[in-house]
């Protein structure tokens, strides 16, 4: 009972914010986008409709998969951590095609997931040299407010790196109801039909598919949080 009040709750502080975002402006979709992701499906939760605009107008962003996901099944399974981020990047590129982006835009590094933050040189070297080379225009990161320790920790080694312009977008940030945001730099990405029904097919490759054990690749994600991150809006932040 306790489970289900919370997700309730949840459920009514993302309908409130939902209606705050309707009321903000779009995102300007110029220059190239760089989107850094935690692990293999946060591009998509966070930034599905964006990649499927931009890849329909011939300007595909490039998106950059930091860890390969393989602490998903620890506790659950004996299975092999290599042999679970070899499944969970099978499901990126599946995914990528669903929304248009050609499999040349993926870069995949092996920072070890939930420890982003020990930064090691080899991987952040890696990185380096990728966003070097890509020449962005702006770099994505999840929001502030995301909670998750390689989410906050992929935020603020783009924010070390000194770039131009830093896009927050949103995962995690929805469930965690965060009630102090910045929603003078926020702005929005309204779905098509057609961007809307990529992403959900995009979505659901990496959600329903499943380990030998049974669970999710992706883990046992909360149904407010799959809710919230399917709904026909984005909702981003100009990092100021």
């Amino acid at each position: 009972m306790l489970g289900y009040l919370k997700n309730a709750v949840k459920e009514l502080f993302w309908r409130i914010r939902n209606l705050r975002c309707r009321q903000c402006p779009g995102l300007d979709l110029s220059g190239t986008f760089v989107i850094l992701a935690p692990h293999p499906d946060d591009e998509v939760l966070g930034c599905g409709g964006l990649i499927a605009r931009l890849c329909a107008e011939g300007n595909p962003p490039y998106v950059v998969i930091m860890t390969g996901g393989g602490g998903s099944l620890r506790g659950h399974s004996d299975m092999p951590e290599n042999e679970v981020i070899e499944a969970r990047r099978k499901l990126t590129l599946a995914s990528a095609r669903e929304l248009g982006l050609p499999k040349e835009n993926i870069h995949f590094l092996d920072f070890v997931d939930g420890s982003i933050a020990n930064r090691p040189e080899r991987e952040m070297a890696r990185l380096r040299e990728i966003i070097v080379r890509l020449q962005s225009s702006a770099i994505l990161v999840p929001h502030r407010s995301e909670g998750w320790p390689d989410h906050t920790a992929t935020r603020e080694i783009a924010l070390s790196g000194n770039h131009p312009t830093i896009i927050e977008y949103c995962v995690w940030m929805w469930y965690y109801n965060v009630w102090n945001l910045d929603w003078k730099n926020a702005r929005k990405i309204e779905m098509t039909d057609m961007e809307h029904a990529a992403k959900l097919r995009a979505v659901n490759i990496y959600v329903s598919a499943k380990a030998p054990n049974g669970d999710p690749w992706s883990g046992f994600l909360p149904k407010p949080f799959l809710r919230a991150n399917t709904s026909r809006r984005e909702l981003y932040f100009l990092n100021q």
